[in-house]
């Protein structure tokens, strides 16, 4: 399975104070791709609601630049912020750059089922 970079900057809180700091963090990760909606318009026992493309296997590379080991804490909350705020990035990064390995999508699609 093909493994995706994503680099970004993420406004990190520095334990329980208020104060936060900017960090450029990268991370690895996976793609399970999804599937499109079918059988709309025959039997009910043919629909398939189809499934979303999915992040898996997050991993922390480096924080401004240096890589781990890394705090326990701060890697699971950075991992945790990321899943949450910048799923749609990370998925639109990665299909950028399968499309520009294979730009017809049906391939993309063949290949990683």
């Amino acid at each position: 399975m093909t493994r995706f970079t994503y680099a970004t900057t993420l406004a990190y809180s520095t334990g329980g104070v208020p104060e936060t700091a900017e960090v450029e963090i990268e991370v690895s990760f996976t793609v399970a791709w999804g599937s499109p909606e079918t059988g709309n318009y025959g039997p009910p026992e043919d629909y398939d609601p189809g499934a979303p493309d999915e992040i898996e296997d997050l991993k922390l590379l480096s924080v401004d630049g240096v890589g781990g080991p890394f705090d326990q804490h701060d890697e699971a909350a950075i991992l945790q912020t990321l899943a949450q705020n910048h799923t749609e990035a990370m998925l639109s990064a990665a299909n950028d750059i399968e499309e520009a390995w294979a730009p017809d999508e049906d391939y993309r699609r063949e290949v990683n089922w």
